[in-house]
């Protein structure tokens, strides 16, 4: 199965509601394909399905897909075809080929295929079992104004027509808007890479457009945000406590905390830090599983003012004694995991604060980092 990038979830029935985007290669362009084809001693639909077909391969990132084609690339003529039946042929882009060796690998694949011609497009939906195929190409003049709905997730129409290549990719508004699909530009771009250089890989072809490229690397990425200069990160986390106490914080192994929660038990974890002698440029120390308790104990050695040291207990022991004894901090905050990752022998020389023994402790004691004003 194509694991297809949709804009909406699958559902359970697929509706008969289709839009279609046309598509138009342009005369240089067909030329430049019919050639390509005639040098494989192919026709020129079946170039085009080949290059559909590394499309698909890059939209969903695999490298063995089937599609359903209506005309194969072993050259028969349409009078000699059934009408609406289709082959599932198998496109295999393992091992990084390049144009000339896909199109290679398509001939040799178009005579196996054969065996399996006769498989009515009209009955996909209605066979036991997965479909065989998700995307549907069709090199058929009469389809280009059909109207009839597709029982895929894509389909393909196209034909030749005044040295052009002209039709429409049709598509389920249930599963794609269309405003963000972008198949066709992807194809356009394969087709004329395909021409230019058959040797060039093809799963290396640049597919966005300029005007795409520009919009997700530009302005979706357009994230610059104006901050407070004279805030510290955890003077802007209880701004958000103040904003939305009771909203989710964080979500972990199916528990959540709320932002007041989670300030509450940093505010109990300062306070003890603080009576230990934590304040600025006092570094603690912090080897702890990813958990509620490592962000408790970060935030908590910030608002008592000092600074911290992060430890992963997935590191080799010999890196995080190295680590310890370069930074040289007095207090450690270590839970189960942290502790048996340095042993006995590093935490010998420090304060070992046990973040669970931390959290029992009076919820009355607790200690508010307030940002100071400026002179």
């Amino acid at each position: 199965m194509l694991d297809l990038p949709t804009d909406r979830p699958r559902a359970s029935h697929q509706s008969t509601n289709v839009s279609k985007i046309s598509i138009q290669l342009d005369a240089p362009l067909t030329l430049s394909l019919t050639k390509l084809a005639l040098e494989h001693n192919m026709n020129l639909s079946a170039v085009v399905m080949t290059g559909w077909g590394v499309v698909l391969a890059r939209l969903t990132s695999q490298d063995d897909l089937v599609i359903g084609s209506e005309c194969g690339p072993d050259g028969l003529d349409r009078d000699k075809r059934t009408d609406n039946n289709i082959l599932p042929l198998r496109l295999d882009l393992s091992g990084e080929p390049s144009t000339y060796q896909l199109l290679q690998r398509v001939q040799k694949m178009a005579s196996s295929s054969m065996d399996h011609q006769g498989l009515s497009l009209n009955n996909i939906g209605r066979v036991a079992g997965p479909p065989l195929f998700q995307v549907a190409f069709r090199w058929n003049q009469e389809l280009l104004h059909s109207t009839a709905p597709i029982l895929v997730d894509l389909e393909l129409q196209l034909q030749e027509q005044d040295n052009e290549v002209v039709g429409n990719m049709l598509f389920p508004t249930d599963l794609f808007h269309p405003d963000t699909i972008r198949h066709v530009g992807y194809l356009l771009s394969m087709l004329q890479a395909m021409v230019v250089d058959v040797d060039r890989p093809v799963m290396s072809v640049d597919l966005p457009s300029q005007a795409e490229r520009g919009l997700v690397l530009g302005e979706w990425n357009e994230t610059r945000q104006e901050y407070p200069n004279d805030l510290c990160v955890h003077h802007l986390f209880e701004q958000q406590v103040e904003r939305i106490p009771q909203a989710t914080a964080l979500i972990s192994n199916g528990q959540s905390l709320t932002y007041t929660d989670l300030n509450e038990r940093a505010n109990r974890l300062s306070h003890h830090l603080i009576g230990l002698g934590v304040g600025p440029e006092i570094l603690v120390a912090i080897c702890m599983e990813r958990s509620f308790a490592m962000i408790v104990g970060v935030l908590a050695i910030l608002k008592a003012g000092g600074a911290y040291v992060p430890l992963d207990p997935a590191y080799a022991s010999d890196r995080l004694r190295d680590i310890l004894a370069d930074a040289a901090p007095g207090i450690i905050i270590a839970d189960e995991s942290g502790r048996g990752a340095l042993g006995e022998s590093a935490l010998s020389s420090l304060t070992v604060v046990d973040p669970d023994s931390v959290a029992a402790l009076d919820k009355s004691k607790r200690y508010y980092c307030r940002p100071k004003s400026r002179s």
